[in-house]
């Protein structure tokens, strides 16, 4: 870039301006000097004096001498001599002298030259292609002169000169259409779009930017902000447009490169046409590609990714081999291509020549010098390195270069030395004297490879077998020494003849010794396992004969020996002594015998447990593969006793239980069947001992076997799910497991707590609600199993016909004969489906508000009888050896007697209610702390907001509790005083009232309240109230505008809104 010149051009722009306004001229001699040989002088001196050294003596000239006569030859003459100015110092000197010519003879000089010069820059046509080299060089010079001419000032826009050019000129710039475009970017235009993939104008670019691309592309005054932006698309398009082609080019290279291999590789030899087609594209690329580089520079335009793909490929995978060596051990890496370190160094840590000449200057020339004659001298040497064992290799080396027979009948006699040697042995040796000589000995070397190659092309269609030319051949390979094309053109003839005499003993030898190292060698290991590839295919031809087929196998596993994979040591967490106990009890010493004392064992240890203890107990119960088979009904009986005060344990360890399950589905491993049957036995379990329901497994059976398929709709013979292929069974028997298992559908039905008069409706109704849904599912299950490959397995026919022999006495199971009654089937069955969830959903949602009543109501005594209830589980635990129907009649027993001690402790006397107090406290306290250790036991912590938020709703609750006892008590005034009137009279004792009161959330007071006291302006509540053994619930009418009746009513809207959401929630998880 010519930075220093900027403050010329600017008072050249100046000057200039003022010459085409007329304002300046040049300044002149007061007599100007017309002789003939003055202005021949001049003309001559232009055409070579465009130059830093004799510009000012043109320019003396200029002033002095009166050439109006002669301004077309001094024209002709300037423009022969800008055609020659390359450099930027000339450069300088030819704007100097044409801004002299132009401020001296204005427009008449400027005109023509312009024509000349736009003549000399035409685009040469296809017949002028042996004039291209110059002429590109006349434009590149040119267009960096048109480039300062527009810069000075001298040049404007076409429509200036258009009365001075040429018809020609004008029509093949088109000038006349682009009148008003600046001439620098219309010739930028027209010099670059010709033969752009030619190249033939990357030179021109590079050397315009270079002298102008700070002008261009930095804020600079010497050009006009509209002309700058013109300038910068044109080569922002242009190096857009080279980096296209330079990609297209590398492409073909690498196309080229390729055929190239496999010619040579096919022929064994190098074809000189298409080497030379591949230096041309490769010379090409290079050039495109170093002139994209210095154009993504100057214009900030980053180079394509896919660049340089073929390096970062290359160095990935020297990465990767890096890494793997450094991994494995030091034996794998020794003995892989090498026998071990002695024979690696051997062929890879080649000294240079230099590097021994100075290591044995001590060697003293005498041993080489007893004979006169050359030819003694020669035959001394070959003696000595035939019996290279006994002697020193590397100071053979340096004998043989100090006798100075670097001459053709030297090397004619170690060729022959070569050839006629019947020492196997010793090859290696040989070879590796070739390559450290190899500078000195490259002719001797190319012959040997040369002859090694005929020989090896005889053999291969001719019965001889040559061994020691093959291991000479070899030892090159060995050492690198034989071209690639060579070497595979070798491997490739013998495997295609594979069945030719003696080519599978040929190709024995050659993999046996040379094999490994040309497949893990980083330049050809490619190539070889293409090598290896056909040779298995050759392998499965039909001609071969067994005991050709055995020795390729044999030959196979030489060179790709199977690797014995190594197991990775598994990392056990270390467990605490609590740890190792819990998983200890609950793993290996839970059966059915010890279930009892491990349950009663838990439970009175299970508050002193730590996170650490809880988190293994929930890997055990989540785990149920890791326990025996066998002990997994027992397993799930554990948690179910934990589910009463522990609910946190049994939801986490069921969700990881269906998560399991589900992952077991996305993987599909057979590896891990045992420990999805597991799994899948462990939740029929849970469901036995009803801590999920029938729902939950219904929605399961759906998720096992519609997982994986598109819009989980599975379809016959589907070949593209891959984790669920129709000749995979696996999901129709863990779908069986899991029904055969479970011992009834029904273990879900009885949900309420206490018996009421509708309690037989409710269990028909869940009766026939899970006898709908196991109907739908088989119905559904039978469509899959015309998904599957038919014939079945003969357990999985068993086992079908054992699932639908268990449940043949339900009226919604029938087994169809044929896919088309199932579909018909499905129509209504999938809206049968949906309706019973519909009505179990209002089932769960009515027997959730019948408990909720009762409890309101009788919540004093429940918590007698709930404390009573716990006093006597520990009891009952010790001797839980019964079936599930004697648990539930226990239950049952207990429950009803419950209730009727529930019901006397309401007639019971004033001490019995104070007694009902102090133990509803204590349950309270209870309840506290219970919550307290569930929510220490959990993961996440309560945060410091969520702590805050629940102190407000306590207090809040405190608040409206007083409030409400407060109103009670006001309305209870007039009835304490009529009553109390009455018993003074006969005891003479006064009453108190001291029946506990319900709490609000405890009371659904909005449903006892009549219709008819729902008056306006006015919220109705049942108030509880005792006449001595009687207790009747009276109607209380509270304004609305009151504080307490507007934030029970608050309340109940929100739990109805919150209730709803949650249903909205869960159906669209269902959809």
């Amino acid at each position: 870039m010519t930075t220093e010149f900027d403050g010329r051009r600017k008072e050249l722009l100046e000057i200039n301006s003022k010459a085409w306004a007329g304002e300046y001229d040049f300044p002149l001699a007061t007599k100007l000097d017309s002789s003939l040989k003055k202005n021949s002088a001049f003309i001559k001196k232009v055409k070579t004096g465009l130059n830093q050294d004799q510009y000012a003596n043109v320019l003396k000239d200029i002033g002095s001498v009166s050439i109006e006569k002669y301004l077309s030859e001094v024209i002709v003459s300037i423009v022969d001599g800008l055609c020659k100015v390359s450099k930027n110092d000339d450069i300088n000197a030819a704007v100097e002298v044409v801004s002299a010519l132009h401020q001296r003879f204005g427009k008449q000089f400027i005109g023509e030259l312009l024509n000349n010069i736009l003549v000399q820059m035409m685009n040469p046509s296809k017949s002028d292609d042996k004039d291209d080299p110059s002429c590109v060089t006349r434009q590149k010079n040119l267009l960096r002169l048109v480039g300062e001419f527009y810069i000075v000032g001298i040049l404007g826009t076409a429509n200036d000169f258009l009365d001075d050019l040429d018809i020609k000129v004008i029509r093949v710039y088109s000038l006349d259409k682009r009148r008003n475009e600046p001439i620098l970017t219309l010739l930028l235009k027209y010099l670059l779009n010709f033969d752009i993939e030619s190249g033939r104008s990357l030179n021109m670019v590079q050397s315009f930017l270079r002298r102008y691309g700070h002008i261009i592309f930095v804020e600079d005054e010497l050009l006009p902000s509209d002309t700058k932006n013109v300038l910068k698309q044109i080569f922002l398009i242009y190096t857009e447009a080279v980096f296209g082609i330079m990609m297209k080019l590398k492409k073909q290279v690498h196309k080229l490169d390729v055929r190239n291999k496999k010619a040579a590789i096919r022929t064994g030899r190098i074809q000189e046409t298409e080497q030379l087609e591949l230096d041309e594209k490769t010379k090409l690329f290079e050039h495109f590609k170093s002139v994209a580089s210095f154009l993504s520079q100057v214009c900030t335009i980053p180079l394509p990714n896919d660049l340089n793909d073929s390096a970062e490929e290359v160095e990935e995978e020297d990465n990767a081999i890096e890494v793997v060596k450094q991994a494995a051990s030091s034996d794998e890496d020794l003995y892989g291509v090498w026998e071990d370190v002695k024979e690696k160094n051997f062929y890879t840590v080649i000294p240079s020549l230099g590097e021994l000449m100075e290591a044995h200057p001590e060697i003293c020339e005498s041993k080489s010098t007893q004979s006169n004659k050359d030819g003694e001298k020669i035959q001394e040497f070959l003696d000595r390195l035939e019996d290279v064992r006994g002697n020193n290799l590397e100071q053979l080396v340096v004998e043989f270069n100090n006798l100075n027979l670097n001459n053709k009948a030297t090397k004619n006699r170690i060729m022959r030395f070569f050839i006629e040697t019947s020492t196997v042995n010793n090859l290696k040796y040989y070879t590796r004297f070739l390559k450290i000589n190899e500078l000195n000995l490259s002719e001797l070397i190319e012959e040997l490879i040369i002859y090694l190659d005929k020989g090896f092309r005889s053999r291969i269609h001719r019965n001889k077998l040559n061994v020691k030319n093959i291991l000479f051949f070899v030892e090159l390979v060995k050492f690198k020494m034989v071209p690639k094309h060579v070497v595979f053109h070798k491997i490739r003839s013998l495997t295609l003849n594979i069945t030719s005499t003696n080519n599978l003993e040929i190709l024995t030898v050659f993999y046996e010794h040379v094999g490994r190292f040309l497949l893990h060698d980083a330049d050809s290991k490619d190539l070889m396992r293409e090598m290896i590839g056909l040779l298995k295919e050759k392998s499965k031809q039909s001609n071969l004969k067994v005991n050709d087929k055995l020795a390729i196998n044999n030959l196979l596993i030489t060179v790709e020996p199977p690797v014995a994979k190594v197991q990775s040591l598994r990392h056990v967490p270390k467990l605490s002594s609590k740890q190792k106990f819990v998983a200890k009890i609950l793993r290996e010493e839970l059966n059915a015998d010890t279930q009892p004392l491990v349950v009663k064992l838990f439970k009175s240890k299970f508050t002193n447990l730590g996170q650490p203890e809880f988190q293994t107990m929930v890997d055990c119960f989540s785990s149920p593969n890791l326990v025996n088979y066998d002990n997994i009904p027992s397993l799930a009986k554990t948690l179910s006793n934990f589910g009463e005060k522990n609910k946190f344990l049994v939801v986490l360890c069921v969700d990881t239980v269906l998560e399991n399950i589900i992952r077991g589905l996305e993987l599909n491993d057979f590896r891990m069947n045992r420990t999805r049957m597991a799994q899948v036995k462990f939740l029929a379990e849970l469901y036995n001992y009803k801590v999920i329901n029938f729902k939950l497994v219904n929605d399961m059976l759906y998720r096992i076997v519609c997982y994986g398929h598109p819009q989980n709709q599975p379809l016959p013979q589907n070949w593209e799910v891959e984790i669920d292929l129709p000749n995979n069974y696996f999901r129709v028997q863990i779908c069986c497991l899991l029904l055969l298992s479970i011992k009834s559908i029904f273990m879900d039905t009885d949900v309420g707590r206490k018996k009421s008069s509708n309690r037989a409706a409710s269990i028909k109704r869940r009766n026939d609600i899970n006898k709908n849904l196991l109907g739908v599912f088989l119905t559904f299950f039978q469509y899959y199993l015309y998904c599957k490959e038919a014939p079945f397995p003969v357990d999985v026919r068993f086992k079908l016909d054992d699932l639908f022999k268990k449940y043949k006495s339900i009226p919604t199971v029938k087994r169809y004969d044929t896919i088309n009654e199932v579909i018909a089937s499905l129509d209504g069955a999938m809206q049968r489906r949906k309706e019973a969830e519909l009505l179990l959903e209002k089932e769960d949602e009515a027997i959730e508000n019948e408990t909720e009543g009762v409890d309101s109501v009788t919540v004093s005594s429940d918590d007698d009888s709930d404390a009573n209830n716990d006093e006597e589980e520990e009891d009952d635990d010790e001797s839980d050896d019964d079936g599930d129907d004697d648990d539930d009649d226990d239950d049952d027993d207990d429950q009803e007697e419950a209730d009727e001690d529930s019901a006397a402790d309401v007639d019971d006397s004033e001490d019995d209610d104070d007694e009902s107090d102090e133990s509803d406290e204590e349950d309270e306290v209870l309840l506290d702390k219970e919550l307290s250790r569930v929510s220490s036991s959990s993961e996440d912590p309560l945060s410091e907001a969520e702590k805050a938020r629940l102190e407000v709703e306590r207090k809040f609750q405190e608040d409206l509790d007083r409030e409400f006892q407060k109103i009670m008590l006001e309305s209870y005034g007039s009835t304490q005083q009529s009553q109390s009137s009455q018993s003074q009279n006969l005891s003479g004792k006064s009453s108190t009232f001291k029946q506990s009161l319900p709490l609000p959330s405890q009371l659904d007071l909005s449903k006892r309240s009549s219709p008819r006291a729902n008056q306006q302006g006015t919220v109705a509540f049942g108030l509880l109230t005792k006449n001595g053994k009687n207790q009747k619930v009276k109607q209380l009418n509270l304004p609305s505008d009151n504080i307490f009746a507007e934030s029970v009513v608050r309340e109940q809207e929100n739990r109805k809104r919150d209730k709803q959401r949650i249903i909205t929630l869960a159906s669209r998880m269902d959809d």
